[in-house]
């Protein structure tokens, strides 16, 4: 990589961190994108050359989460059992989001106050569950065009993985994000648990 290019992947990764700590500080809506470009010494156009708008900033930092647990899916062994590789997986990218635990911590906190970064994550995690999908078909060796069950799986494990961030939010972080996944995993792995055995409630005569 050139000079020219490193001092613009430079700028846009101190536009990035300066967004992020504005929207942590004063809330997303009440940070206008001059505020996020003063802060690195730049003009809004700049900002704009790097990020369409201020949502794209938080969506990119949280799409390449998403990226990062697609690879580490696909990285696990070929003939590990899939609830396995999904819980591996996703252990391994909450150990690479733990580095920047703090501020994923107090983004997701942005995130759900905002309803404009929610519609937009909402269309961000169909294409996470449509990307996760295909690589499932891949690993049990089924066409996802025909077979329903990929989707259904990528769908349980987004809902856990997506459960377990918001009760690590709600906590204020205060145990490890992947104790959290591990509930969910392992009642996937395991199945439903059975009812419990109740007695049998008599109906009075009227």
């Amino acid at each position: 990589m050139g000079l020219r290019e490193r001092k613009k992947e430079q700028t846009r990764d101190e536009l990035a961190a300066a967004a992020v700590r504005l929207f942590i500080e004063r809330g997303y809506d009440a940070t206008p994108v001059e505020d996020i470009a003063a802060e690195v010494d730049v003009s809004p156009r700049t900002f704009f050359r790097y990020y369409p708008t201020k949502e794209d900033v938080v969506v990119e930092l949280l799409r390449c989460g998403a990226v990062d647990l697609h690879d580490e899916l696909a990285s696990r062994p070929d003939g590990e059992c899939l609830a396995d590789a999904l819980r591996a997986a996703t252990h391994r990218w909450a150990e690479l989001s733990s580095e920047r635990a703090a501020n994923l911590l107090q983004l997701s906190r942005v995130v759900r106050s905002s309803p404009v970064l929610r519609a937009r994550l909402e269309d961000e995690r169909r294409h996470g569950l449509a990307v996760l999908a295909e690589l499932i078909a891949d690993r049990i060796g089924v066409n996802s065009a025909t077979d329903d069950r990929p989707a259904l799986i990528a769908t349980l494990a987004m809902s856990v993985i997506s459960e377990a961030i918001e009760r690590w939010s709600d906590a204020g972080g205060d145990r490890e994000l992947g104790d959290y996944l591990d509930v969910g995993f392992d009642l996937l792995k395991a199945g439903l648990p059975s009812p419990v055995a109740r007695p049998r409630r008599h109906r009075t005569a009227s």
